[in-house]
């Protein structure tokens, strides 16, 4: 491209007029208009080389970072795509196509021929063909994509922060759902026991996933046991296929019609997933839920599931006063209270219990995390010190075996 129209090419875009604004495209453009553009030169190395090692991305640092911007776009365009819309042969897509040619021949310019580049010759010589210390980007930017290249790509991940990030959390202020950068990589692998309790959530997940009807689950079981781990653990196992999930809180509950509206009409599977739900007598907050789950003014969407791990059966703190006493009337009325603190429980459509190991189970679990971390110990040595961490800790379970596990290979390393 001629270096004279880069301004030009990047004024004149329309579907991905996100570009414009961008802010190393911002420093492109100081460097085109300033007559001392050596500070501008210096920050566009800097800020480049910070996004590769972010990234991992490697070789020519600006045509990766052109090509990203482009792929992680979300505009009209990118959304129907997403939503696997057949696109072709209608306005929006003549637009992109446009759109696409010009920031492919943006990527493509020679940044030794910018103006006072001669200057920074050895530096840009670097982002050209860089070698980053953070090395594994899994998607190449490095080369052009077509339109129907740009398709594919959405087709498959999605656009915008969806195609970034597995995990998400609710910001409460702006109202956003915000990538979590450093997801637990938890795998199925991982996890030790549980069999039949992971392939019935797997199989839940994979029906939902494929575009049959899934149910809501409620995992509940002995803390340490690898509830929250299972859920945790899908998202990395069906990333590719579309699967995402959404972390809330307890108090984010009331919120769940604003979120809802975030995710609706979006060409992903989400999982919506509240660790650790209980409540307490004079919380309110399950009645939002309750009312979601079972159908209220405004339905479940069909690409939202609801996953919850809980301690409790039944969720709501119950009391002795709740249940039915001898006194006719009191049976009426204690007997309503009951069955309101039972009903969300109830709108789960799978229940899954994860129940504290056996300790034979429970040593099968040491020797697996002493085996995935390499610790090598006598086996009956192994399972006498365990035991007697157990019993000094919090338990049997999957928590206690990898704690103890740790504690060992420090000791061991001394």
């Amino acid at each position: 491209m001629d270096i004279s129209k880069i301004s030009e090419q990047i004024n004149s875009l329309t579907i991905y007029g996100n570009i414009k604004h961008d802010k190393i495209i911002d420093i492109l453009k100081d460097i085109l208009t300033e007559q001392d553009n050596l500070s501008s030169l210096s920050l566009l190395v800097s800020r480049l080389t910070e996004m590769a090692e972010k990234s991992g991305f490697s070789g020519n640092l600006f045509k990766s970072y052109i090509l990203h911007l482009m792929l992680r776009d979300e505009n009209a365009f990118t959304l129907f795509c997403e939503n696997n819309a057949d696109v072709r042969d209608t306005s929006v897509y003549a637009l992109a196509k446009a759109d696409i040619e010009k920031i492919n021949q943006l990527a493509d310019i020679d940044l030794s021929e910018l103006p006072g580049s001669g200057l920074m010759d050895s530096a840009i010589k670097e982002i050209t063909d860089y070698r980053p210390v953070n090395k594994g980007n899994a998607i190449d930017f490095c080369r052009n994509y077509s339109v129907d290249d740009v398709i594919a790509f959405h087709n498959k991940y999605g656009c915008g922060d969806i195609s970034m990030y597995k995990s998400f959390r609710y910001n409460d202020k702006r109202k956003t759902l915000t990538g979590v950068a450093y997801p637990d990589p938890i795998t199925f692998k991982d996890l030790i026991g549980y069999k039949a309790q992971i392939k019935q959530l797997t199989d839940n997940t994979l029906a939902f996933l494929k575009g049959y009807k899934a149910n809501n689950v409620l995992l509940v079981g002995a803390r340490g046991t690898g509830k929250s781990s299972s859920v945790k653990a899908l998202v990395n196992e069906y990333f590719d296929m579309g699967l995402r999930i959404v972390e809330i809180t307890k108090e984010q509950i009331a919120k769940l019609p604003d979120i809802l509206k975030l995710i609706r009409h979006r060409g992903r599977k989400f999982i919506i997933f509240i660790d650790d739900l209980s409540f307490d007598e004079s919380e309110i907050q399950y009645k939002y839920m309750k009312s979601l789950l079972e159908g209220g003014s405004e339905g479940q969407p069909d690409n939202v599931l609801f996953y919850a791990t809980s301690n409790r059966r039944h969720i709501i703190q119950e009391k002795w006063s709740d249940r039915p006493s001898g006194s006719t009337d009191a049976e009426i009325h204690t007997q309503d209270t009951l069955n309101e603190k039972l009903s969300l429980s109830d709108r789960f459509g799978i229940t899954i219990s994860y129940p504290k190991p056996t300790p034979k189970e429970y040593i099968e679990i040491v020797k697996g995390i002493a085996k995935e971390q390499g610790l090598v110990m006598d086996e009956e040595q192994l399972k006498s010190a365990a035991m007697s961490w157990e019993l000094k800790q919090k338990g049997m379970s999957g928590r206690t075996a990898k704690q103890f596990v740790n504690d060992m290979l420090w000791k061991i390393s001394r």
